[in-house]
């Protein structure tokens, strides 16, 4: 059986280029362009681990997603990698030891990210799974 990957991101060619990378690592992908969309995706089930970048629609949307799903005990346990071009643009850097806290997610990767470093990421995270 397949890991289900929901990959969310507003960029298309960003989801087509994950996508074709998840896929040729055999990963079954769905994606979404905004939150509504990626909310309904988790609510249908089965997704093992969700790919999301922060700027969606809003700054912020990427960071409120992952709260919601972390304070859910029905998608809690789904690892999120939080994938941001925020580095770039702000000059603020995110340090998932230092800013844990507030960012409820298993993994942070700076854009653009590295196909062979997301597979690396994703197999580990599931494992641990």
């Amino acid at each position: 059986m397949k890991h289900k990957i929901l990959v969310v991101d507003d960029d298309i060619d960003v989801l087509e280029s994950r996508k074709i990378v998840l896929e040729h690592n055999d990963y079954e992908v769905v994606t979404a362009t905004n939150i509504k969309v990626a909310q309904e995706l988790v609510e249908k089930g089965d997704i093992d681990l969700i790919v999301l970048d922060v700027m969606i629609e809003k700054d912020s949307d990427g960071f409120n997603f992952a709260i919601f799903l972390k304070n859910n005990e029905n998608f809690k346990k789904i690892p999120i990698i939080l994938a941001t071009a925020v580095n770039q643009r702000t000059k603020f850097k995110f340090d998932l030891e230092r800013d844990g806290e507030f960012m409820p997610v298993e993994k942070f990767m700076e854009k653009p990210i590295d196909p062979d470093d997301l597979i690396v990421t994703i197999r580990g995270l599931l494992k641990q799974k």
